[in-house]
């Protein structure tokens, strides 16, 4: 409706800064990565990338195998490592791709890497390869962490490497209490966590170290406990978890401005939190099958990614990317009656850093 007021002089000319509003929209959309008559497990993505480990059927194996992701679908799947064993849990990181390799179920763990580049893999290395055991790679800005025991020690310690792109770079002691176990390690730039118990910690906690100078890590302890089987996320200062291994909701805290860890899920029905950014995804149980769901830590608001009654989502992980205000999300699914890896493009409120969008015009009136 057009608001005349005929008492007011008319304006000859000017410049008016005229503030739209306006909302954006819920959008999310979901394509397969990798379906065969395989079963492609633990999903992980960086920019473009994700990664996954596959049951070679023909030799009977584990493998790791990537694409590339280009206007909501998948490449041509391409292998990153394809060694006599099993090679599982693989992590990327810009064009780092680590894993831990077994040659069989008894025998010790190894760590390696691989560079990709253009969706193929450019070299593969050996990370740590000794007769210790080495699990549970992570990897970040170059440097890899990983869980290590020494042959005849009784705990765990956390251990790490800037990668070369040569065999066996210079390893370094991130954290090595005695007798205490220091497990599941996460890194994210210079900072290092990882579950820490001892038998006078029974109860898990998240502990981290700075590794600026990897000569002098400097350790901390936080305030966040975790069930005995939980893995700690991090990802630019920011920590999260599961307190129990049972029902529980993911917390998540704020290292360089630490409280208490906020639960932060609607459910306490919920496994396996992964962050990236500001966004925080995991699996939750509440529908009564495995789904996926998120969590935006600027707006505070949680967001289904997945809501399937029939089959099950787990093992989430995601990419943000800020500029683009985007979000990639991976995971393993059973819709299609075995385990492939689905992924969604998030790029609406979701992944937002505020609830409008506020666009100032210059508008001229003659």
């Amino acid at each position: 409706m057009r608001n005349e007021s005929p008492g007011r002089a008319s304006l000859a000319a000017g410049v008016f800064l005229v503030l739209t509003v306006s909302s954006a929209v819920h959008a999310i959309t979901i394509f397969k990565v990798a379906a065969t008559a395989d079963e492609e497990m633990y999903p992980s993505v960086s920019g473009d990338t994700v990664v996954w480990q596959v049951f070679n059927s023909r030799y009977g194996d584990w493998d790791v195998m990537g694409a590339r992701i280009s206007n909501g679908s998948a490449g041509e799947s391409f292998a990153i490592a394809d060694f006599n064993g099993d090679d599982r849990f693989p992590i990327i990181d810009g064009n780092d791709v680590v894993w831990q390799f077994q040659r069989n179920e008894n025998s010790g763990g190894d760590v390696y890497g691989a560079r990709i580049a253009d969706g193929r893999t450019v070299s593969t290395f050996a990370i740590s390869v000794s007769t210790d055991d080495e699990f549970l790679p992570w990897v970040s800005n170059g440097v890899a962490v990983w869980q290590h025991g020494f042959v005849g020690a009784p705990d765990w310690d956390i251990l790490g490497a800037r990668l070369t792109g040569q065999d066996n770079p210079t390893s370094f002691f991130v954290s090595a209490g005695i007798d205490i176990d220091e497990m599941f390690p996460c890194i994210s730039g210079n900072l290092v966590v990882w579950q820490q118990k001892s038998s006078s910690l029974p109860t898990p906690f998240v502990y981290g170290a700075d590794i600026s100078d990897p000569n002098h890590p400097r350790t901390f302890y936080t305030t966040m406990a975790l069930g005995k089987e939980e893995m700690p996320g991090l990802s630019d200062g920011w920590l999260v978890g599961r307190e129990t291994d049972g029902v529980g909701k993911v917390t998540a805290d704020n290292l360089f401005d630490p409280f208490n860890p906020e639960g932060i899920s609607s459910s306490g029905l919920t496994a396996y939190p992964r962050i990236h950014k500001h966004i925080v995804v995991w699996q939750d149980q509440s529908n009564g099958t495995w789904d996926i769901r998120g969590y935006n830590l600027v707006t505070r608001q949680e967001f289904a990614v997945t809501s399937l009654k029939m089959s099950q989502q787990v093992n989430p992980a995601v990419y943000v990317d800020t500029e683009e205000t985007r979000a990639l999300i991976v995971w393993q699914d059973d819709r299609d009656g075995n385990w492939d890896i689905y992924a969604a493009i998030v790029d609406g409120l979701e992944v937002d850093t505020s609830s409008d969008f506020l666009e100032v015009k210059a508008v001229s009136v003659d």
